[in-house]
């Protein structure tokens, strides 16, 4: 059996409340990330597959957070953990971060969250089956585990090419042949240059230099006097790379999340958690209700900032 509970609802609290009291047998809680365009959470690994296996003998319970500013000020899963361990701050925050087991409405474990659909449904199965003989334990050879994949094989390297090492005697041979046929004078030689561009020499003077700039726009110089080809001057500010190039754009500077809360490092968790609350509380809707539209704008996205700002908190804190 399945419940979804949602942050945006204001009997969020009482309603989990009500299902950790009345619920015989064994039952998960855990909070999930909810989206418009994700899947209802009980679709979702390694709840559906938990309900197809384990239903009959299993109650799920997953209150899922939108991220809208109505459910901004709510925290029940954190009311939860303050409510089943009034004694062990540490105990209480587990309770919002994994998976609570309980049986009969009281807590028995917490089985971390590890990322991945399928080992998560490994370690809970197997918690689980210590706490309902009728779930059986997984496969043991199945268990994820820490070892890293064998690298692939790498591809044999291809050799270097030897066309620059001929081209000195190449252009030898070409030099002498030259003269040969001109009668001792070399009226035309062609080499090419580091960059692929073309030099070109006739009687000993160079009438016309072709060389790659570096933007992949051909320099020309002629009797002196130096003229592009192809492309702006890289200087130019408002010059164009050609199709194809790349050109690496700054990305703003990000705040920094404790600066953004206006918390100092080193706080508890339970006060870091206070003071978030206090501060997103200013922003609550019905408060900015009677602002211009764009005031209300500018509430709303102070809240997504300070929301962001508390994830990235939040996963310091519980590292």
């Amino acid at each position: 059996m399945q419940f979804v509970l949602f942050y945006s609802d204001k009997r969020v609290r009482e309603q989990l409340f009500a299902h950790v009291d009345g619920t015989r047998g064994v039952l998960l809680v855990t909070g999930v990330r909810h989206g418009a365009a994700m899947r209802s959470p009980e679709l979702r690994e390694p709840f559906a597959t938990l309900e197809f296996l384990h239903g009959r003998v299993l109650t799920q319970v997953l209150v899922a957070d939108e991220g809208t500013p109505d459910g901004m000020w709510r925290d029940p899963l954190g009311d939860l953990g303050d409510r089943l361990h009034p004694d062990s701050k540490d105990d209480a925050y587990a309770v919002t971060t994994g998976y609570l087991l309980l049986v009969d409405g009281q807590p028995r474990q917490v089985v971390r969250k590890h990322g991945l659909p399928a080992e998560d449904l490994w370690f809970l199965e197997d918690a689980l089956s210590r706490l309902e003989p009728r779930i059986p334990a997984p496969d043991p050879a199945r268990r994820p585990g820490k070892r890293r994949p064998e690298p692939a094989p790498r591809a044999p390297r291809r050799p270097a090419s030897t066309g620059a090492a001929r081209e000195p005697e190449e252009a030898g041979g070409r030099r002498a042949r030259d003269e040969e046929r001109e009668g001792g004078e070399s009226p035309g030689r062609r080499s090419r240059g580091a960059w692929s561009g073309d030099d070109e020499q006739v009687g000993g003077e160079h009438p016309g230099r072709r060389s790659r700039g570096a933007w992949g726009g051909d320099d020309e110089q002629v009797g002196g006097e130096h003229r592009a080809r192809g492309a702006r001057s890289p200087r130019d500010p408002e010059a164009t790379p050609p199709r194809g190039t790349r050109v690496r754009s700054e990305a703003p500077a990000r705040k920094d999340a404790w600066e953004v809360l206006g918390l100092e490092r080193g706080v508890s968790r339970d006060e870091a958690r206070k003071a978030f609350r206090a501060l997103i509380a200013g922003y609550h809707p019905d408060k900015v209700a009677h602002l211009a539209p764009e005031f209300r704008e500018l509430a709303e996205r102070r809240t997504r900032e300070l929301l962001e700002a508390w994830e990235t908190v939040e996963q310091e804190l519980g590292s």
